[in-house]
């Protein structure tokens, strides 16, 4: 569904997206980068308003999110789209869509699933919280917002998974409405971030010291991509973690697998996760965990202080929760996250 966008500028015969630091600049009929904005008559609408491509309740661990409510379900939802254009993209089929496409597709013309229905799903389906996933939140961000809105009226937690490749404006709004943010720190290099998704370091990290500094829970996420990932950047992210956020963040080291237009890279060696992860233990960081790994060991969390397993999980699912009163049981050690609610 066509709707106005919320955050755009005027100048002489073009609008200028200001949703994201690529700050499109669309004559009429253009469409921006994220294949989803468009100029038309001088007035930028998003065309995803609604536009509901996938939705499925999740357990929170896939988002992923260790230590957010540790078992709840969230109810996940997309749009087409994404600012965004990472070689391996594993959803490209409904991120990576261009505009022409866009204005031509019935899906985008007739598809309207207003906000209150989809809170209505989630609450149905018995979910604790509503996520915002698979593609790139920030390209639906109205609709996103409204959702969120709702849902908090309603009583439900909402997460948003993404890149943070966002302005400050529209990032501070959503501040209001967003409890969880699952991110994305993809490199620590601009020249790679350019080269393999199209974006800047430098707003990324701007984004999550504000989300931290915000006080709302943040995890972040690593893809371990060969060839573009060196061991300088590995070590550089642990680094700023600690120092930056703080030793207790959550930072998952996810494996890559090969899609789309990376089907040349090998996926990731095992032995490169494990420097990954000793890296983060050098760099004081408390929470490591290694996804897409054909194992549950390091899928668990481990007390910082006695190394007693608190939370035992397989495969996004927990076995055991040991964590009482956001405390080890043995040692009393304070177990950061958001355990209760």
């Amino acid at each position: 569904m066509k709707k106005e966008a919320l955050f755009y500028t005027k100048e002489k015969d073009k609008v200028v997206c200001t949703l994201c630091p690529i700050r499109c600049s669309l004559k009429d009929g253009q469409g921006g980068v994220c294949g989803v904005r468009i100029n038309h008559d001088g007035i930028l609408y998003t065309y995803t308003y609604g536009t509901l491509v996938s939705y499925a309740v999740d357990p929170v661990e896939k988002k992923p999110l260790f230590h957010y409510l540790p078992s709840h379900k969230t109810f996940t939802i997309a749009t087409p789209g994404c600012n965004l254009h990472c070689k391996g993209c594993q959803n490209w089929e409904i991120s990576q869509v261009k505009a022409k496409d866009v204005i031509e597709n019935e899906l985008f013309k007739d598809v309207n699933v207003p906000p209150e229905y989809v809170v209505e799903m989630a609450v149905a389906s018995g979910s604790k919280s509503i996520s915002f996933s698979y593609t790139e939140p920030v390209i639906f961000y109205e609709y996103m917002y409204e959702t969120a809105r709702i849902s908090k009226e309603r009583g439900l937690y909402t997460i948003m998974v993404t890149a943070l490749y966002i302005e400050e404006e529209p990032l501070t709004r959503l501040l209001d409405v967003i409890d969880a943010f699952s991110i994305d720190l993809k490199f620590f290099n601009d020249e790679t971030y350019r080269r393999y998704s199209g974006a800047k370091l430098d707003p990324i990290l701007r984004n999550i010291r504000k989300v931290f500094g915000a006080g709302k829970w943040i995890e972040l996420t690593t893809l371990m991509v060969p060839e573009h990932l060196s061991k300088d950047q590995i070590e550089s992210i642990a680094k700023w973690i600690s120092e930056e956020l703080a030793p207790w963040v959550p930072w998952h080291i996810s494996r890559f697998f090969p899609y789309y237009k990376a089907k040349d890279l090998p996926v990731t060696p095992l032995e490169d996760m494990l420097y990954a992860y000793e890296k983060g233990k050098e760099a004081g960081l408390e929470y490591i965990y290694l996804g897409n790994i054909d194992t549950d060991r390091y899928e668990h969390t481990y007390c910082p202080s006695c190394g007693e397993i608190l939370i035992r999980r397989r495969i996004f699912t927990v076995i055991e929760n040991r964590i009482k009163g956001g405390k080890c049981p043995r040692c009393l050690y304070e177990i950061k996250g958001f355990f209760e609610g």
